[in-house]
């Protein structure tokens, strides 16, 4: 068990460390090849913790690998848009105004109530409201509204708008974020200045935050637990 445990740990740190190399597009924004790359270490580093008459340089080994062809894979596309249009693919255009491009579907075995179900998603339940659906390299479908679907932005109803920036998290569940306060331009002195005037102390806070202007927002943990 002790060395199941350990092999366990030592994958572990070894696949954090690969996947961190790669980048942080491996987590959210698969390519097939990252597809096919993330099965592959997933395979490998099972097979020494499950079995452990596999030595652990078996492992080892075949994911430094891997991690090294990915990054120079990543290279050779970057210097090469051929390269990467015929192995990621190029974006589909599924919808143009309102109108479905039943080849491209097609040529990309998405069926109707699929797309249709994506576009609900996205909320909009009528294509003719759609000026452009896009199917990226990713797989997502990206939907541009036409310009009547659209919401009125601030400028179109000459409202004037403040921009606020974000907000930034000064303490989350009764812990100080000195990082936190460095982004949001405030001192720990403000913040206790600001707690005394709520009548509140850190421990009491689920969530206080600042936004780039100066608003302050403060959940404590009564009302984060407070029934709706």
């Amino acid at each position: 068990m002790t060395v199941i445990l350990i092999r366990l740990v030592l994958v572990y740190i070894l696949l954090t460390l690969t996947v961190r190399l790669m980048g942080k597009r491996q987590i959210g924004e698969m390519q097939m090849s990252e597809l096919v790359v993330a099965f592959m270490l997933s395979e490998l580093a099972t097979m020494p913790i499950t079995d452990t008459t596999v030595p652990l340089l078996y492992s080892v080994l075949p994911i430094l690998l891997l991690a090294i062809m990915e990054i120079l894979t990543s290279f050779a596309f970057l210097h090469s848009p051929t390269l990467s249009r015929i192995v990621t693919g190029t974006p589909q255009i599924v919808i143009r105004y309102g109108n479905i491009n039943r080849k491209v579907l097609k040529n990309c075995r998405m069926t109707l109530s699929e797309l249709m179900g994506e576009l609900r998603l996205k909320g909009y339940p009528d294509p003719a409201d759609i000026a452009y659906a896009i199917l990226e390299e990713n797989g997502r479908l990206s939907v541009i509204p036409r310009a009547s679907a659209q919401p009125p932005r601030a400028d179109e109803l000459s409202m004037q708008v403040r921009e606020s920036g974000i907000s930034h998290t000064v303490i989350a569940d009764g812990i100080i974020s000195e990082t936190g306060m460095k982004l949001a331009s405030v001192s720990e002195g403000q913040v206790y200045a600001y707690l005394k005037k709520r009548k509140t102390e850190p421990n009491d806070v689920f969530l206080l935050t600042v936004n780039n202007v100066g608003e302050w927002n403060l959940i404590t943990i009564g009302e984060s637990e407070r029934t709706p």
